[in-house]
């Protein structure tokens, strides 16, 4: 009886729930709900992966076979707000935040993106932005796989709208007061250089050949009169980075290192017949100088981080030697950001850094 009694207590604990499960089995009834059908019917508005309607416009941007100019969804200020969103995510490493294609990664070696805003582009059809968007262009990859269908059109509407921006006149802007870059320049007090500087090429392999130190370069550009009549300042603490003894305040008196300083630099700046714009110096060596001390804002390619810090491609022909001096040895602590004063670096380092500037290709 013991024994039997035990038994049946064992017998108590074997269970079968994990073998007997509550579940359906697929084309079977069920009493669990009242239509007795285990397999449910389907959301209404559900549509199975590959039923959409994949050759629609929405879908494509494509009117058979050809970039529509519709927008498929409403136009409102939510749909541009998304798209700058998105845009800003997705496209301004390489288009930068302004559409121009001058991006953080083209700026950086990478193949050059499309200006948003040539002739081409503005008159592109709206399906075109949401197609190469979907599909990619030439090195630009897809983006059908991080961007919705919905956002591809909020992109390409922000798009129309930054565009726009670019050209707007005061009618587009509902009489808004319509600033140009140049009065801007001006009351901003940023250099005459700030528009083009932005606008050089992306990439070091776009340099026009007239900007190659071993053809034939364009004569210096003639200093403004109240830029040439402004003294510079020279630090009494590091004479030797004295630009010119003729750029001394009127009336102070050089020193015997200032005046020294000055003949070597004079000597080193005097325009060959060869390179007209080139300092002797050693390009090897400003190079590394450039590398060094320069190239943490201006970038290794001497692109610069436009519109904030200008590039330098060119810029020994376009301002001198005796200018690239003074801004090495003073700084520029007015412009935005400012420039720190390096005067660590010798005039001989200067004239070696804008030998290898006026050198390289």
């Amino acid at each position: 009886m013991a024994v039997a009694c035990a038994s049946v207590l064992g017998l108590a604990g074997c269970r079968q729930d994990m073998h007997d499960q509550p579940k359906f089995f697929p084309q079977r009834g069920t009493s669990f709900y009242a239509d007795g059908r285990s397999v449910r019917p389907q959301v209404q508005g559900t549509v199975a992966r590959g039923q959409e309607d994949a050759g629609s416009y929405y879908r494509t941007g494509l009117i058979s076979g050809a970039e529509g100019d519709g927008l498929p969804v409403p136009l409102t200020a939510e749909l541009i707000e998304r798209g700058q969103e998105r845009y800003n995510v997705y496209c301004t490493a390489c288009h930068s935040r302004t559409g121009n294609g001058r991006g953080m990664v083209v700026m950086r070696g990478f193949f050059p993106a499309g200006n948003l805003h040539t002739e081409r582009l503005r008159s592109a059809p709206l399906g075109h932005f949401f197609n190469v968007i979907s599909n990619g262009y030439g090195a630009m990859p897809d983006y059908q796989g991080q961007v919705t269908v919905e956002d591809r059109w909020a992109i390409a509407a922000y798009v129309r709208a930054l565009q726009l921006s670019q050209h707007a006149t005061t009618a587009d802007a509902g009489g808004a007061k319509i600033e140009k870059m140049e009065d801007v320049e001006k009351a901003e007090g940023l250099s005459a250089n700030f528009v083009k500087d932005w606008n050089l090429p992306a990439t070091a392999g776009q340099i026009q050949k007239s900007q190659v130190i071993a053809t034939p370069l364009p004569q210096p550009m003639p200093q403004p009169a109240a830029e040439a009549a402004k003294p510079a300042q020279v630090s009494e603490a590091n004479p030797k980075s004295a630009p010119l003894a003729s750029a001394l305040p009127v009336g102070a008196k050089p020193t015997a290192a200032t005046a020294a300083a000055a003949k070597t630099e004079a000597s080193a700046t005097v325009p060959s017949a060869a390179a007209p714009h080139a300092a002797a110096g050693d390009v090897a060596n400003g190079q590394k100088l450039y590398m060094a001390n320069c190239s943490v804002c201006h970038q290794p390619t001497r692109q610069g981080m436009p519109p904030m810090i200008p590039s330098l491609v060119g810029i020994v022909s376009r301002v001198g030697a005796a200018h690239i001096h003074a801004q090495v040895a003073n700084g520029s602590p007015t412009s935005k950001p400012p420039m720190p004063a390096f005067p660590q670096l010798s005039n001989e380092n200067v004239n070696d850094i804008v030998a290898f500037l006026a050198a390289s290709k």
